[in-house]
């Protein structure tokens, strides 16, 4: 799993009698996107970044420490659903959503298990077929998706010109180490390609790596707290 470490905000201002909107004012590239529960499984989080103007890291802190002090760690599926009823007691739902991702230790072997959790709408969908391998993503997800599906020039709007040479990439023979490298190009790619482009910097700062294998799951990059 990977996440990048921009919070943004939009903002008003009235200056004689006009408002003028601030779109995705940069705040801090330090925020956290990227969560470990106790027992190893993944939580990532994307759209609105704060709760009643409160950062939602703070409530998905609180959220994890009740799971970690559960007795028997539960499985992903049920940290998923759990992840969203924990959101839906508050007064206002925020439009955030998580994908939350692990193995399921109970079953042999292993089950992996990627799940999506959309709070605005109240669902939680699991994201990967059965003995199926990929990548999903979330957020500023439109250059990752440039990248990765097939693409086509247009004659005109809505009219094919040309499909351009397509190439699936092979996820089910991917090593640990080749998911890693992809974590981060996708990431990056995201980050340089907005850099160039007339829209708001939404993605930026260090990225944040989680590896989760049947046996544990560890950091390969996080950022620590420094001078």
């Amino acid at each position: 799993m990977a996440a990048d470490s921009r919070i943004t905000f939009n903002m008003e201002r009235t200056n004689g009698g006009t408002t003028i909107q601030h779109v995705a004012v940069g705040i801090s590239d330090a925020n956290r996107k990227l969560f470990r529960t106790a027992a190893g499984i993944g939580i990532s989080v994307y759209g609105a970044a704060a709760v009643g103007g409160i950062p939602i890291a703070g409530y998905i802190d609180s959220f994890l420490e009740q799971i970690d002090s559960e007795k028997k760690p539960p499985a992903p599926h049920a940290v998923a659903h759990k992840l969203n009823e924990y959101f839906q007691e508050f007064e206002s739902v925020p439009e955030t959503q998580f994908h939350v991702a692990g193995y399921h230790t109970g079953t042999a072997p292993p089950d992996p298990q990627v799940w999506h959790v959309d709070l605005k709408h109240n669902s939680v969908q699991q994201k990967n077929p059965e003995d199926k391998q990929g990548a999903t993503w979330g957020g500023e997800a439109d250059i990752i998706t440039r990248l990765l599906a097939p693409v086509a020039t247009l004659a005109s709007p809505g009219v094919i010109q040309s499909e351009l040479p397509y190439q699936r990439i092979p996820f089910e023979f991917f090593t640990l180490q080749d998911a890693i490298d992809f974590s981060i190009f996708a990431v990056r790619s995201t980050i340089e390609a907005i850099r160039f482009m007339p829209r708001p910097k939404t993605v930026g700062g260090p990225i944040d790596i989680l590896a989760i294998t049947p046996k544990d799951s560890r950091w390969i990059q996080h950022k620590e707290l420094h001078a």
